[in-house]
């Protein structure tokens, strides 16, 4: 029942993850501008502006794709078909997991509260505040990795002193840039790579750190197309845990922005009650004495 567990708590927070710079550091007040691999200009500021305008320009979504994905406990790699997402600005998630046609997967998650529903084997998961995956020492949430996977980043809460960019050199000549922050302003640990392309400019590739310098994540983000009301946002997302030999790729066939998302509930209690009439029986946590850090 252990490994069980282990893996369908793994296989969730997989799941939402993917239905989760060697130069001068840069100042807003004097904008670095960087000389590209074609030639070409920019600032750290522009780079900003664009992450920051696509990412308010989100207030839900509605999805549907394909996800493959592998987890530590199970050798088998899950097929998830016609799986849908759904996401409300700015603490909202729900998503349901199908292998055929079989349901097989249910979460939902509002601000730091996450209920995952195992249908076909009648057991539920409930959890207040942050999971930790094995190796890592750092406490992540289903609503962190998703909103990795989809927003830049709440750069009001970084200082450019934390920052360091510089650009990338090419065979197609595009214009790629990295941009380093850390966790304070001298440097002490290495929390996000992000590499970004232009113009206007999009994140292609991140990765975020534990304190203790453990790769957490890595993600990409390829293919990109563009809403009608002129959301950026990539169709295909590989993300992998290296600590943890896990990864899921979604390939998403449908995708919508800002239309009407009514939430199923934000008291989770109330569904857990409703699963506990239909005799569900509830999945223990396992205790971890381990000392972690909150994400973000």
């Amino acid at each position: 029942m252990k490994i069980l567990f282990l893996s369908h708590v793994k296989l969730s927070l997989s799941l939402v993850v993917i239905l989760v710079i060697g130069s001068s550091c840069a100042r807003w007040g004097k904008p670095l501008e960087l000389r590209l691999a074609n030639g070409e200009t920019t600032t750290l500021n522009e780079i900003i502006n664009d992450l920051k305008d696509n990412d308010t320009k989100i207030r839900t979504l509605k999805g549907r794709g394909t996800f493959t994905l592998k987890t530590p406990q199970i050798d088998t790699i899950y097929q998830l078909h016609q799986s849908d997402i759904e996401f409300y600005y700015p603490d909202y998630l729900r998503a349901v997991g199908r292998k055929y046609t079989a349901v097989v997967l249910k979460l939902t998650c509002y601000k730091d509260e996450f209920l995952i529903e195992l249908p076909t084997e009648k057991n539920y998961y409930y959890s207040k505040g942050g999971e930790f995956f094995e190796h890592s020492d750092t406490e992540v949430t289903p609503l962190d990795i998703f909103r990795e996977m989809l927003f830049s980043g709440n750069w009001e809460k970084i200082k450019p002193q934390q920052i360091e960019i510089s650009p990338i050199a090419t065979a197609e000549q595009n214009q790629t840039v990295e941009i380093k922050i850390y966790s304070d302003t001298t440097h002490k640990f290495l929390q996000r790579k992000i590499i970004v392309q232009g113009k206007p400019w999009v994140i292609l590739e991140t990765e975020r750190y534990s304190p203790s310098g453990a790769l957490i994540a890595k993600t990409k983000r390829d293919n990109y197309r563009v809403s009608e009301d002129g959301v950026k946002f990539p169709s295909i997302i590989h993300c992998e845990f290296p600590q943890e030999n896990a990864f899921m790729t979604i390939k998403l066939n449908k995708c919508s922005f800002n239309e009407p998302v009514k939430p199923y509930t934000t008291q989770l209690k109330k569904l857990i009650y409703q699963l506990e009439r239909e005799k569900y029986t509830p999945l223990e946590k396992t205790n971890s004495n381990q000392e972690r850090t909150k994400i973000g």
